[in-house]
Parts: C-alpha cells; structure tokens; sequence
C-alpha cells in the first residue's frame, strides 16, 4: 500500500511538472508570435498595388521604430512632442490608406494573368494587415507617452 502511494504521488508530481513546463513554452511561443514583425511581400509590378504596399508597410516600420523608441523613455524623454504629433500623423495616414483600400483590391482583382491577380491581391491584403495593425498599436503608444509625460 505504501508503495503504491509513493509511485502515484511520484506520478502526479511529474505530471504537474510537465504541465507546467508545456504551460510555460506556450506562452513564450504565443509571446513571439505577438512581437512578431510582418514581413513586406515583394512587389507585383503593377504600380498602383505596389505603391500602396510600400506606402501601408513604411508606415509600419516607422510604427515599429516608435515602439523601440517608447521601449526606453530614459533616453527619449525629450522626443515625446515630436513622437506623439508623429503617431497623429501616422494614425491619420493609416486611415486614409485603408481608405483607398477597396479601389486598389478592385483594380489588384483585374490585373492579368490571373496568376499576377493573385499575387497583388495578396500583397494589399497583407498591407492592409500592416495597415491595421499600425492602428491598433497608435492608442497604446499614445497612452505610453501619456503615461512618461506625467512622470
């Protein structure tokens, strides 16, 4: 009888363990995937499908560039003006460009070969992810500067 409750108390310790440490790989892993930067898809050689990718996805990385820059506020706590007028500016732009979304996917659908249709109606909607996900981070960078201001 002894024995028996050892072996299953041994049992349910490791199980806890491994749950544990499965527990912990995927919240790291659900992290990365989080922080993850999207990757700009190469160009399609119709040029207004082009212009629009490039322009949704260098607003991002400069979206991306105000989130390191946020990351450390010892060192950029004198850009906090020009940072937060720059996010307006961003948040602005992002709309406009989502704006112009539905025209460029109509004329991204008509390009032929349908093979090249393809492709550029997959690199606007992955501008238009790039897109989205600007504006979801714009309020809470906003709140971040608001936070450091007060300081």
């Amino acid at each position: 009888m002894k024995k028996i409750t050892r072996v299953l108390f041994i049992a349910l310790f490791l199980t806890g363990v491994s749950t544990e440490v499965y527990a912990q790989k995927e919240k790291k892993e659900k992290k990365e995937k989080e922080t993850k930067t999207l990757e700009k898809p190469d160009a399609v050689g119709h040029a207004a499908t082009d212009d629009y990718v490039n322009s949704a996805f260098n607003l991002y990385f400069k979206n991306q560039e105000v989130t390191k820059t946020l990351s450390d506020p010892a060192n950029n706590i004198d850009d906090l003006g020009s940072v937060k007028s720059d996010l307006e500016a961003q948040s602005k732009e992002a709309a406009q460009l989502l704006g112009k979304s539905s025209d460029v996917i109509t004329e991204a659908k008509s390009i032929t070969p349908k093979t090249d249709s393809i492709k550029a109606v997959k690199a606007v909607n992955a501008a238009n992810k790039a897109l989205n996900e600007t504006q979801k981070a714009i309020p809470g960078q906003l709140e971040q500067i608001k936070n450091q201001e007060s300081k």
